[in-house]
């Protein structure tokens, strides 16, 4: 029999086992109140400054001449 990582539940059967919201394994009783809990979301920062005299420089490709 397995157990739950979080609350250390016995697990029946690998049906209950559930990826909870913040990305942990966890039983169904964990992940009902881990989606109650408030969960950061995640931010994406831009990997490239846009700005300045190069910014249309990428669609040179499709401009005619």
């Amino acid at each position: 029999m397995a157990t739950c990582a979080n609350c250390g539940a016995t697990l029946s059967c690998g049906c209950q086992k559930r990826t909870l919201a913040n990305g942990k394994s966890g039983c169904a009783n964990c992940a009902s109140k881990v989606t109650k809990q408030e969960v950061k979301p995640t931010t994406v920062k831009p990997t490239k400054t846009v700005w300045g005299p190069d910014r249309y420089k990428h669609l040179q490709k499709f401009t005619k001449k």
